[in-house]
């Protein structure tokens, strides 16, 4: 074989070892890119999508925590579901307290100050409200006011309120210890029907109406510093579980005298 001239032995080559043409037209070169460009496309759109969908989920939780921060969560979500709050009446208590001085405390120091007073005071009324289940409504002022009951109704609403006015009394005392302020304040309560719902477009605002809201504010400011004044229907719904100081009739702006009962403790 190894004499065998040249043509002959590369003829023998070809047949044992067979060459195939495997060139690609433009076309099927073009159908290769195509294919490659679609599942590179395909594995973008999958990343983007999965990205968007991260993005929307931590949106919709600040939303969600924006909107439970400024209404009661049971209200956002019904509004977040169902379009609407569907304003209901609750029996319940409303518990107002103001600031006694407040404004010859604000003639004498600085607003920064003050506003970092009251900051501090009334995010321990805030606590305090939500450990004995209650809703805050809003603060005007130095004027705060919550509601015991609703939007979550339950039983025993005038008790956690007659609670937390006592806690509240303590709370200023510590408050007072650790700023060197000599704060005081009145605590009005009362307990009736109210209309309950959500107002207003811009800054939405959970808020319960009624005359016996009116009337929770004059017990407030028909009180005495540093001390927690109820009704007779505050005083009929608590008084198994309280000690009060009777105060007879007392006289309410723009309503008729009506009695009064002043907190004195909790029963052991």
């Amino acid at each position: 074989m190894q004499n065998q001239p040249p043509d002959k032995k590369e003829a023998l080559l070809s047949r044992r070892h067979p060459i195939h043409d495997v060139r690609l037209n433009d076309r099927d070169v073009l159908d290769y890119l195509n294919s490659v460009a679609v599942i590179q496309d395909d594995g973008i759109q999958k990343r983007l999508q999965k990205e968007l969908i991260r993005e929307y989920v931590i949106l919709e939780k600040r939303v969600d925590n924006l909107l439970k921060n400024t209404l009661p969560e049971m209200v956002a979500n019904e509004i977040k579901y169902g379009g609407r709050y569907v304003p209901r009446s609750f029996e319940c208590t409303i518990f107002f307290s103001d600031i006694v001085g407040f404004t010859h405390l604000a003639e004498g120091i600085s607003g920064e100050r003050l506003i970092e007073l009251l900051d501090g005071l009334f995010q321990g009324m805030d606590d305090l409200v939500v450990s004995f289940r209650g809703t805050k409504i809003k603060t005007i002022g130095d004027a705060y006011m919550a509601v015991f009951g609703a939007p979550h109704a339950y039983e025993d609403h005038a008790v956690m309120a007659v609670r937390t006015g006592l806690a509240m009394l303590d709370l200023l005392e510590s408050f007072n210890r650790r700023q060197g302020h000599d704060l005081q304040v009145r605590i009005g309560i009362h307990t009736g029907v109210v209309m309950a719902g959500v107002v207003g477009k811009e800054r939405m605002q959970f808020d319960i109406f009624g005359d016996h809201v009116n009337i929770a504010s004059r017990f407030e400011s028909s009180g005495k510093p540093g001390r927690v004044n109820v009704s007779s229907e505050t005083y009929l719904c608590t008084r198994d579980h309280f000690t009060f100081e009777e105060r007879g009739e007392i006289t309410l702006k723009n309503k008729a005298n009506m009695r009064a009962y002043f907190v004195v403790g909790e029963k052991s």
